[in-house]
């Protein structure tokens, strides 16, 4: 469950800051409405928070990929954050196919780490 909790909250979140990144407010405001988005989970279960039920949930490198994915969001956070950028804009066009990109290499490695092990041992 903690999975599929931690996948959600990364695409909520990242939705939430698309549509306060064209919310028509500009400079600081724009600022503060995307990161505000980022962490503004109506279920309080914002990706960090679910990020450390991963932590203590997940093997390591299971925690290891979603950290990363984790990082990747804050990014795009971050150029979403400025008037610069838009959906257009080169640089935000590769952080976004990187992230999700990533964020399917995460789901891929979540549903095997999900899966029972081939061999039993008894």
């Amino acid at each position: 469950m903690t999975y599929a909790k931690f996948l959600a909250a990364l695409t909520q979140a990242h939705s939430r800051m698309t549509v306060a990144a064209t919310s028509g407010a500009a400079g600081l405001a724009r600022e503060r409405a995307v990161h505000g988005a980022f962490f503004a989970d109506p279920q309080n279960s914002d990706a960090k928070s679910v990020l450390r039920e991963v932590a203590i949930a997940a093997p390591e490198h299971v925690y290891r990929a979603a950290e990363a994915v984790y990082q990747q969001l804050r990014s795009t956070r971050d150029l979403l954050s400025s008037e610069a950028v838009n959906f257009q804009t080169p640089e935000y066009r590769q952080a976004i196919s990187l992230f999700f990109s990533s964020l399917d290499e995460l789901q891929q490695i979540m549903r095997k780490d999900l899966q029972p092990p081939d061999h039993r041992r008894w």
